[in-house]
């Protein structure tokens, strides 16, 4: 049940920022194609999934630092 949660999240998610995206370019550049505006999109939302991907990595790699010197004292 948590990985449907997740994913409908990531879905609901990307929706809503590639129509704010779209709605950005469109009123902030309104002569640029729509090829190029659909691949500044592309760029900027890959951008934010490699983060989330790497922030999430980091975040498992301390958790699994953090068990393996669990029994060490201050």
């Amino acid at each position: 049940m948590r990985k449907i949660g997740g994913i409908l999240l990531g879905i609901g998610l990307g929706i809503l920022v590639g129509w704010g995206l779209y709605w950005f370019f469109s009123l902030a550049f309104p002569s640029l194609p729509l090829a190029v505006k659909i691949a500044i999109a592309a760029v900027a939302i890959g951008l934010i999934i490699l983060l989330a991907s790497l922030g999430r990595e980091r975040y498992q790699a301390s958790k699994k630092e953090k068990e393996k010197f669990k029994g060490v004292e201050k």
